[in-house]
């Protein structure tokens, strides 16, 4: 059988949300892979700009001479001339995340999967694919596919192995809400592993130190913090957002919410639902246990996600 020829566009940092689905597509026998992209080496513009480990640089195949950053257009053309002779694509997916075509590809079926439908404005994107993946159900528009966030079987699992001696963490931006919340959690002596910066294996080992896991998302949207802490099995305690009704998980039973559209009502509530958990851990462990066999069950998985996308494509 003949493999599914596939062309993937992103920006390659060190991380970015396309590295998931990328190892997904690399992992499967049925495809035939090429990569192009703007490439940053070790650097990544978390906090202004910081430069990771060189073992995380992911350099595609095909190098776009631009500068990283929102509204990056690739030229199809420039790259086309590219191919090994006879050799063109099925399906050309680009992980949006600030980068897409200048104009549609003429080749094969042409998808965008939008990463951040809840900040970023996808216009000209929609304009530019056959199929649009939003992976912000919230921030959806007619006629956009629904795509989660997910948790990477490959990088997130839990590690029994490792000692449980933090009480909580969240690796990510610090943002301000997330900086007060860590703040009164260390004040009532909590040890809280809080950093931004690790990534990939580093990033799962961090977080199974730890007992709680914690996030706060910034606009209602359901991050992939969430799909990921679950994975790890460790007891979310996070915002509620809308999506998380809809994917089916319950306050109590798969998480333990608080209201996060008032910051300093929920810094309070956010603080106090930390607290109850670290001193209930025989009720944090069943919530974390029921939250891992959940997103388990439901394969919230990116394997998953690429599935659904060379389904929708007509690739079963």
């Amino acid at each position: 059988m003949d493999k599914i020829k596939v062309l993937f566009l992103s920006i390659f940092y060190p991380l970015f949300m396309g590295r998931y689905f990328l190892r997904s597509l690399q992992d499967r026998d049925d495809v035939d892979l090429r990569t192009a992209g703007v490439y940053t080496g070790t650097w990544i513009p978390w906090l202004n700009g910081l430069s990771l480990d060189e073992k995380y640089a992911l350099k595609p195949d095909y190098v776009i001479d631009q500068k990283p950053g929102l509204g990056v257009r690739a030229n199809y053309d420039q790259i086309k001339v590219q191919f090994d002779k006879g050799w063109l694509p099925d399906i050309v997916i680009t992980v949006d995340g600030g980068i897409n075509w200048s104009y549609k590809p003429v080749d094969g079926v042409v998808v965008t999967v939008a990463t951040d439908a809840h900040c970023v404005d996808y216009s000209h994107a929609r304009s530019v694919s056959d199929k649009f993946f939003n992976m912000h159900y919230r921030y959806s528009e007619k006629g956009d596919l629904d795509l989660p966030y997910a948790f990477s079987s490959q990088y997130m699992y839990p590690m029994p192995e490792i000692e449980k001696d933090a009480d909580a963490v969240l690796i990510g931006m610090p943002y301000p809400q997330r900086v007060d919340w860590v703040s009164r959690l260390r004040e009532r002596n909590l040890k809280v592993l809080f950093e931004n910066g690790p990534i990939l294996d580093e990033y799962r080992e961090l977080n199974n130190r730890a007992r709680v896991g914690l996030n706060w998302a910034s606009l209602e949207d359901l991050n992939c913090r969430v799909f990921e802490l679950m994975s790890m099995k460790l007891c979310p305690v996070i915002n509620h957002v809308p999506d998380l009704d809809r994917l089916g998980f319950v306050d109590g039973e798969h998480y333990i919410g608080f209201d996060g559209s008032k910051p300093l009502s929920g810094v309070e509530d956010a603080t106090h639902k930390v607290m109850w958990a670290v001193n209930n851990p025989s009720k944090s462990r069943e919530i974390a246990e029921k939250a891992y066999n959940k997103v388990i069950e439901d394969n919230h998985t990116y394997d998953n996600r690429v599935d659904a996308i060379l389904k929708e494509c007509g690739y079963a």
